[in-house]
């Protein structure tokens, strides 16, 4: 998976446009392992910060503050609504709002209402649906040569706005990886590092649901102490503390929900 940060002004102002694209995995792997402190470090600086940038001066700086939303998020789901894929969102988000705190995600009754849309879409209507829901402005062929893909657009306040793109008809293994990916990384994770083998946010590691590893992340990103547009030398100083915190609630969140849940529903799914 690779990340490009553009510029796109017509949007919303001062607006950096983070541009999430993944490529499909192997087969799934649970991590289970609690990690250390300097292991939980920097896997939190290698994701949050950093990604392929345009050469807009607000490209780079988006690249290299925190980004997260802030307040409650709502989504809502276009395209294939019926069915097994829709329920699998939803479940996951769910499982998202029920383990990591200071994140709470809720449906929106319309795309207009929503701070994440997510389109369930077949192959053949992958690029055109990208080229018609992105806004005026962003180089498409980015987004339209991978897998599965996303867009957010985040000012030094918290990300305002994501689009990601999903593909129902190629088999659950895939959509599954490309779900747990490209939502987790639209909340604020935006890049890619080979250096981290228990994370869904490395191409070369077999990881494809959502792990312990990526709890923490997300958990420590979510963390109020971690605010929007921060640097890493302002954010690493609290990641000790904002970590022991985050451990407080493991063995709870193990109990609930040890990984990405099995869903009957897509046991059999084509």
């Amino acid at each position: 998976m690779r990340v490009r940060i553009l510029h796109a002004p017509a949007l919303l102002g001062l607006l950096a446009t983070l541009v999430l694209a993944a490529s499909m995995l192997a087969a799934p792997s649970r991590a289970q392992t609690p990690y250390t402190d300097e292991e939980l470090v920097d896997g939190f600086l290698f994701t949050v910060f950093g990604a392929e940038v345009g050469d807009a001066p607000g490209d780079v700086e988006a690249a290299n503050v925190v980004k997260k939303f802030v307040g409650p998020v709502s989504y809502h789901i276009l395209g294939v609504t019926e069915g097994p894929w829709a329920t699998t969102v939803r479940a996951f988000l769910a499982s998202l709002t029920a383990s990591i705190e200071g994140l709470t995600l809720a449906e929106a009754p319309t795309p207009g209402a929503a701070e994440v849309v997510v389109h369930l879409v077949e192959r053949v209507d992958y690029v055109a649906t990208i080229r018609e829901r992105v806004w005026a402005g962003v180089d498409t062929h980015f987004l339209e040569d991978n897998a599965c893909s996303a867009v957010i657009a985040a000012r030094r306040t918290g990300i305002e706005r994501a689009f990601i793109f999903l593909v129902v008809d190629e088999g659950f293994v895939p959509f599954a990886h490309c779900m747990v990916e490209e939502i987790a990384q639209s909340l604020g994770p935006a890049n890619d590092s080979d250096a981290l083998p228990a994370s869904i946010f490395n191409d070369a590691s077999s990881v494809n649901v959502f792990g312990v590893f990526d709890w923490f992340i997300l958990t420590m990103l979510y963390d109020a102490r971690i605010e929007p547009g921060m640097s890493a030398g302002e954010v690493e100083p609290l990641l000790p503390a904002v970590i022991a915190t985050a451990r407080t609630r493991l063995p709870e969140v193990m109990a609930a929900r040890p990984a990405l849940p099995t869903h009957d529903s897509l046991v059999s799914a084509p």
